[in-house]
């Protein structure tokens, strides 16, 4: 019987090292290949790296702000490609106030907020509204900024309506 536990011990033992033999990682898994390229080819980190700020960073296709390192790094919508971010911001920054925006696409871009043309600010709201003040229904953005009339097209219009009153 313990002959028998023996030799089976034995074969598991050799198979486990069989599978084992050929398994090395790949410079491409361990990170050594990306090393290597930035090495030769200049690191792309630096075009992100540029950056200070949430807005600026994620206003430049191809970087993330990593919130935890308060860093702009290389990433995706899936999170950062050559370091490990908890609190990682693609696309806009969820920290950043909407009055901070200064055109309607750039306040359309973060989910939290939407565009009232007729006082030309980003607040909070969604596709249905403002969440706070007033906006008129046919002024709101939340979702898209086709039909935003541009800020001098306003004015004269404003000017129009006033003078109208007098």
């Amino acid at each position: 019987m313990k002959t028998i536990l023996l030799f089976i011990s034995f074969i598991c033992v050799v198979s486990a090292w069989d599978n084992l033999q050929g398994n090395t990682p790949t410079p491409a898994q361990t990170g050594e290949q990306k090393q290597n390229t930035k090495f030769l080819f200049s690191a792309s980190d630096i075009r992100c790296a540029r950056h200070t700020i949430c807005k600026k960073c994620t206003e430049d296709i191809g970087c993330g702000w990593c919130a935890t390192s308060g860093l702009c790094l290389d990433g995706n919508v899936l999170g950062s490609t050559n370091a490990n971010c908890t609190m990682w911001e693609f696309a806009w920054c969820s920290g950043e106030p909407c009055v901070e925006h200064a055109s309607c696409d750039s306040c359309n871009s973060d989910p939290l907020c939407g565009w009232c043309s007729s006082t030309q600010t980003c607040t909070e709201g969604a596709a249905q509204g403002p969440m706070f003040g007033d906006c008129p229904s046919d002024q709101w953005f939340g979702e898209s900024c086709v039909g935003v009339p541009n800020p001098t097209q306003f004015l004269i219009q404003s000017k129009q309506e006033t003078l109208a009153d007098e």
